[in-house]
């Protein structure tokens, strides 16, 4: 989708500014909008996590993306180029980015392999989570119902069991997995093929629109089909029920922060090389506004649709919709592979939808994932500039396949909840701070508002100034200094 560069051309540019916000929009939207959101909204008392949500987002959100935007769109630069820019101690925010999209791509690819493997198994009539399997036992083999999965769900017993061989502690497991192997070999193989042909070609074909928008066209068609059944609207209602008490509790407040650094994607240093691709009097203030709040918009929309399901899980079960129990929501991966694979055996012709929605995950781990690898790809390029780039590009998708062997061990799925949280929960954080700070106290805001108006004719208003100067970093300082405490 990046127009090759010619010896007239300074940096090269994306083809249009239709692809660069779809791009950005992949980017941003991604399963952290699928199972983070809904799962912290519930945590966290319902609609009354949606109050530190727009908060953070309004405080947070908007301001850091904008300076993202605009410090990667001026300095037409990568992350290490940017922050080298700035001063040649903040060097070592955009080493940090680079390392944060390679953990990234870890885990992420390993959730991908799951898509691929849940996709395949949608194919089988029936769906093999729809009942448990059975063993034969006794003189005259007689079929009984295994004993864990009768004692759990189908769902649960599939996901636990038959795809992932969970051990009982993480000290345990150290053999792979032969199928997640496999399917990780396939996924990483995707990923490659996609970031040698998708800088080039992809954005000039139509594929590349319709893998953009697809997971809209899936999710409007779970929410109308969901809606139709029986139950829906009442699961919906249990989520705008709001706990308010719950906000009492700092890690609310630490949650939706957390959701705005994972859901828009702040830090990783994509918004940044995606910027240097603009032309330079880009609005980036529209882009800004436009993808933080279709971002935001997505998450809740997908929060309507699993509190939707939930409810028709629990009127097929004939339970009273508002318990507490009945609206348990598994963190992590498993809201997408157990409560939706739950809420899927419940629509007629489950087997199209299943495989409709496991195709919308692969779709958006393929989405996210090439731009992720192609900012760590651009900073890899630029440290070893000897070789040919699709060679690196190579060479870095099987190291990472043979780092990522780890996570496809029978305890990977545990390696992989430790990733994602100490990702979301420091790393991330810690990142995002530096950058803050390095703007607030060697940039300047006055030097940051004067490349503003350079490329976009606007002048930073009050909001601006002070959000990114003086409340970003001070709110930033003290939920870091919060979760180290906790520590």
């Amino acid at each position: 989708g990046i127009k090759a560069k010619t010896d007239t051309q300074e940096r090269q540019a994306w083809s249009n500014k239709t692809e660069y916000i779809l791009t950005s929009l992949g980017n941003a939207v991604g399963l952290g909008n699928i199972w983070r959101f809904p799962y912290k909204c519930h945590k966290h008392g319902g609609g009354a996590f949606l109050i530190p949500y727009l908060i953070m987002l309004v405080i947070v959100g908007y301001p850091l993306l904008l300076m993202e935007y605009s410090m990667g769109q001026r300095a037409k630069k990568g992350a290490i180029g940017v922050w080298s820019r700035v001063s040649p101690y903040t060097t070592g925010i955009g080493m940090a980015s680079l390392v944060v999209c390679l953990i990234l791509g870890l885990y992420y690819n390993v959730i991908l392999a799951l898509g691929f493997y849940y996709t395949a198994n949608s194919l089988r009539v029936p769906l093999p989570w729809r009942s448990c399997p059975t063993v034969n036992t006794g003189l005259n083999n007689t079929a009984v119902a295994v004993k864990e999965c009768v004692a759990s769900s189908p769902t649960v017993y599939f996901w636990f069991r038959e795809t992932l061989d969970v051990p009982v502690s993480i000290d345990q497991g150290e053999a792979l997995n032969g199928w997640v192997v496999l399917a990780s070999f396939v996924a990483w193989l995707v990923l490659f093929v996609g970031l040698v042909k998708g800088t080039t070609s992809t954005g000039k074909q139509l594929l590349f629109y319709l893998i953009s928008t697809f997971r809209y066209l899936v999710l409007t068609a779970f929410a109308v089909r969901t809606l139709s059944l029986e139950g829906a609207l009442d699961g919906i209602a249990f989520l705008f029920k709001p706990d308010v008490e719950k906000l009492k509790n700092p890690a609310a407040w630490l949650d939706a922060l957390a959701q705005i650094f994972f859901s828009i994607g702040l830090g990783q240093g994509t918004y940044i090389a995606f910027a240097s691709y603009t032309t330079t009097h880009n609005n980036c203030v529209f882009d800004t506004l436009f993808v933080a709040t279709v971002n935001s918009l997505t998450s809740l929309f997908v929060a309507l649709i699993v509190f939707g399901v939930l409810g028709v899980k629990a009127a097929t079960n004939s339970k009273i919709c508002g318990s507490v129990q009945m609206f348990y929501i598994p963190g992590g991966t498993g809201l997408a592979f157990i409560t939706f694979c739950d809420a899927i055996l419940n629509f007629p012709g489950s087997n199209f939808w299943s495989v409709l929605f496991f195709f919308m995950i692969v779709n958006i781990r393929n989405g996210k994932c090439p731009w992720k690898f192609y900012g760590s790809h651009c900073k890899y390029i630029i440290l070893i500039s000897a070789v040919a780039r699709d060679f690196k590009m190579f060479h870095i998708s099987a190291v990472m396949f043979c780092f990522g062997l780890t996570l496809t061990t029978k305890k990977g799925i545990y390696l992989v909840e430790i990733l994602d949280d100490v990702y979301v929960g420091t790393g991330l954080l810690y990142i995002v701070l530096c950058e803050t700070f390095a703007v607030a106290l060697l940039y300047g805001i006055k030097r940051l508002g004067n490349d503003i108006y350079f490329m976009t004719g606007q002048q930073l208003n009050a909001y601006w100034k002070i959000c990114i100067q003086f409340l970003c970093p001070i709110l930033l300082l003290v939920c870091f200094g919060t979760i180290i405490v906790s520590y």
